[in-house]
């Protein structure tokens, strides 16, 4: 019996040291799960976080959680294609214009004057983001959308029974300009507050709609002002225009709470440099957007000087935006498996090469219209891309004031790069005016592309190889 006692106690004192066993084996699981998840979390703070802690908010720890996906986020990105097609989307026509102009209301003015026009359109349209992008933490899109619709067709309205230089600068270079860049800049930053490893493609879906209207409103243009009016066409392009923002209106939301009003002053601008990696950046892209824009304006006028018929030239504007759909998703794609600034760069570096050894010897339709498809695709891949870089070096929830910032600062690049060209070609009349412009928008681009392969290296702590 005593052995039988012994026997029991022995037992319940094995099954206590084994419950207590298996306790403190649950509990280490448990703090090495807790440690493990705790760790995780704090290497992506700190990856993320050494540019500008995008994943958390401003002067907390606390992770803010993006969707990458649902309902509301892919419906955001559908909206804001349909507000990129009808905003940046006319912009991209600029090329039809600048030759209509030259031969019709406008044919006493120089080339070079005449290009204001569309310097002044892209750069309404990029510096506005500066303030534009403020507006967004401050409120969201969903006011600025609608401003941005009315006062966009209000202008192009304008422009329809405008007929001299001055009228026509005001209503289509100013109004309408600043218009789409509300509805630019709403669309493409809500687009970004949904999405976090897919950014870049989805930058990439949305920005591809302005190629779309790139396509599209050219062929358009051409097509009423061949069977009525200047007056009509641009009031029939003001009526498309506006169905297409009315779907943005109905569908744009963003996934960053409004941080309610808050007065933009020097030092949030100055916050926002107080970044050596964004400084870097900037100044590359200033480079880059010196030029990139340049051929979308003068390709026609261009192909025209070396004897291409005005109706087959005014179609290189729809090559160009055509291919640049695809240059604006496929990249993106690309970017978010093998790095943001990597693809960057090649784009970059592509468009300064194709330029440089493609544009100038390039004296025949087929040529420039070769060259026009290569380009396309190139600077999509610019043009997607520069939102993407910005966004991984900086604060999620200062998104809008970033970049809105270095759109603000590119704006006075395109405001100053097509005059510039304008200038270099003079009259047109020589193939050496042409061939100086060509070579000063190719080196521009280089310039651009070999300062932001600092910025890259510095990065990626000087890994060639590195994703970034």
């Amino acid at each position: 019996m005593d052995y039988l006692r012994r026997t029991e106690c022995s037992s319940s004192s094995i099954l206590e040291s084994l419950s207590s066993d298996e306790k403190s084996i649950r509990k280490s699981s448990e703090d090495y799960e807790k440690k493990g998840k705790d760790s995780y979390l704090s290497s992506v703070i700190t990856l993320t976080s050494e540019p500008g802690t995008p994943a958390t908010d401003e002067g907390s720890s606390e992770i803010r959680s993006i969707p990458d996906g649902g309902l509301d986020a892919w419906m955001t990105v559908m909206g804001a294609f349909f507000g990129l097609f009808g905003s940046f989307g006319w912009i991209n026509a600029m090329g039809v214009f600048q030759k209509y102009y030259e031969t019709h209301q406008l044919s006493t003015l120089s080339e070079s004057t005449i290009s204001w026009i569309s310097s002044l359109q892209i750069f309404f349209l990029l510096f506005s983001g500066l303030f534009i992008g403020h507006l967004f933490d401050s409120f969201g899109p969903r006011y600025l959308i609608l401003f941005g619709t009315s006062l966009q067709v209000f202008g192009i309205m304008m422009t329809s029974i405008s007929h001299t230089y001055y009228q026509i600068l005001i209503c289509q270079a100013i109004i309408a300009p600043i218009g789409s860049a509300f509805t630019f800049h709403a669309c493409l930053l809500s687009s970004s507050t949904w999405f976090d490893r897919k950014r870049a493609m989805v930058i990439g879906i949305v920005i591809s709609g302005s190629s779309v209207g790139g396509l599209v409103f050219p062929i358009v243009i051409r097509h009423f002002l061949d069977v009525t009016t200047y007056g009509w066409t641009m009031r029939i392009c003001g009526f498309i225009i506006f169905s297409l923002l009315l779907v943005a209106n109905v569908t744009v939301k963003s996934d960053n709470k409004p941080s309610g009003w808050r007065p933009l002053n020097w030092s949030t601008i100055y916050k926002t440099f107080n970044n050596f990696n964004f400084i870097v950046l900037t100044t590359a892209s200033f480079f880059v957007f010196l030029a990139v824009f340049s051929p979308f304006a003068y390709v026609v006028s261009d192909a025209v000087y070396h004897g291409v018929d005005a109706t087959k030239a005014n179609y290189l504007v729809s090559v160009l935006n055509g291919s640049s759909i695809f240059g604006r998703i496929i990249p993106g794609l690309l970017a978010d498996k093998f790095g943001r600034y990597n693809m960057y760069l090649i784009g970059i570096f592509l468009c300064g090469i194709l330029t440089l050894a493609l544009w100038i010897p390039a004296q025949s339709f087929l040529l420039i219209a070769v060259y026009a498809s290569i380009y396309g695709f190139f600077s999509g891949t610019v043009v997607t891309l520069l939102p993407s870089c910005c966004s991984q070096i900086s604060d999620i929830k200062q998104i809008g004031t970033s970049v809105g910032t270095i759109f603000g600062v590119i704006g006075f690049a395109c405001l100053s790069g097509i005059p510039i060209c304008g200038a270099i070609i003079q009259d047109g009349t020589k193939q050496l005016q042409w061939t100086s412009m060509k070579f000063f928008c190719g080196m521009m681009i280089l310039c651009g592309g070999l300062i932001l392969v600092f910025a890259r290296l510095k990065l990626a702590h000087m890994k060639i190889l590195a994703k970034l």
